[in-house]
């Protein structure tokens, strides 16, 4: 439907927003609230989980444009909804903010909304800073990038992000019930990956070094675990699979040793996804003759599409899967801080910034 602006209460027409002036450098500012425009809608952002991005932005360990206003996994309240903005959400509704898409393009128009220019709606001005904005009070978002959570609690909702990342692999990947899928990697990008396969019915062989992270792939899902550090998983692998090799292999870890592996354990015709990124980048290397011998290849993914956003927050919104063991500790944003410090430590899963 189409709506005119309509508004929670709101007390204040200023906000707390968390701005990164540089590495290890952020302070808590006060910032007018947006207003929505056409077809956008207002979000009141609740919680935002801490990413990759943000952790190695604060850190030095990515190049990043400063001032920044970082925080892309968020999930909050409609707040308000701009003029002429065609939807059937109301004002106070629980809700994700993700992808989005122009609807006239080129990859729209050929059901590829993740490479459409407003696929993320994502860069945002605050003053002299941009970003994705989780870590501000509000956020404008097009309104077919806002998804219902329903009950869900919002530090569950800000996961709808990562999840549909990860449901984009899997989808990509065409998986269908009892194929062998390798992960490698048991933080939270490779958990979201085990979760992802086996909703597609997928038989999800996690490989990692840490014998804690192991446990947690088991309780996420994984039907078979291998300790890296122990065993060779390369061998490994062809062995829990009759000697073939897995139908997909998901690096979720950004390493040289790990793209080496999880090409050697592809089977024919399988496929390789390159879930993570790494700074420094490492070397991939692969046999062109090998990969036309064996039909095999390989993608890489980085973000979901809308269906995948959308397949993520109704999984969430009822249910049908458990992502709060991935949620390590929570912070108020006055302590955000704390909060990039505490991220940025190795072993933690997500940490929540509360707004």
């Amino acid at each position: 439907m189409t709506s005119p602006v309509l508004e929670a209460p709101v007390e204040t027409k200023t906000m707390r927003v968390a701005v990164m002036a540089g590495v290890r450098d952020v302070s808590v500012q006060d910032m007018a609230i947006p207003e929505p425009g056409f077809g956008q809608v207002l979000v009141r952002v609740r919680a935002t989980a801490i990413c990759t991005w943000e952790q190695r932005s604060y850190s030095g360990a990515q190049h990043n444009k400063f001032p920044f206003v970082g925080g892309h996994e968020m999930a909050g309240e409609v707040a308000a909804l701009g003029p002429g903005t065609n939807t059937d959400l109301e004002v106070g509704e629980r809700v994700a903010v993700g992808s989005a898409s122009c609807g006239r393009c080129h990859w729209c128009m050929t059901g590829q909304d993740r490479a459409c220019k407003g696929h993320y709606g994502f860069a945002q001005k605050y003053g002299d800073a941009w970003g994705p904005g989780g870590f501000a009070e509000y956020r404008i978002q097009a309104a077919d990038g806002v998804y219902r959570i329903g009950d869900a609690p919002f530090e569950i909702g800000a996961l709808s992000e990562p999840l549909s990342c990860a449901m984009h692999a899997s989808r990509m990947l065409n998986l269908r019930p009892a194929q062998d899928v390798v992960v490698i990697g048991a933080g939270v990008m490779g958990l979201m990956n085990v979760v992802a396969a086996r909703q597609y019915g997928a038989r999800v062989i996690v490989s990692e070094i840490d014998a804690d992270r192991l446990a947690m792939a088991k309780r996420m899902g994984a039907t078979e675990l291998i300790d890296a550090s122990k065993v060779d998983p390369v061998e490994r692998v062809k062995e829990l699979t009759e000697g073939r090799g897995a139908e997909a292999v998901i690096a979720a870890i950004g390493h040289e040793k790990a793209n080496e592996q999880g090409w050697a354990m592809l089977s024919d015709r399988g496929r390789f996804v390159l879930f993570a990124a790494a700074h420094p980048e490492p070397a991939f290397t692969i046999s062109p003759n090998d990969a036309h011998n064996r039909e095999t290849g390989v993608f890489g993914v980085i973000s979901g599409e809308k269906q995948d956003f959308y397949a993520a927050t109704r999984l969430i919104r009822y249910g049908l899967v458990d992502l709060s063991p991935l949620i390590d500790i929570r912070y108020p944003l006055s302590e955000i801080a704390a909060a990039l410090e505490h991220a940025i430590k190795p072993g933690t899963y997500r940490v929540i910034v509360e707004l």
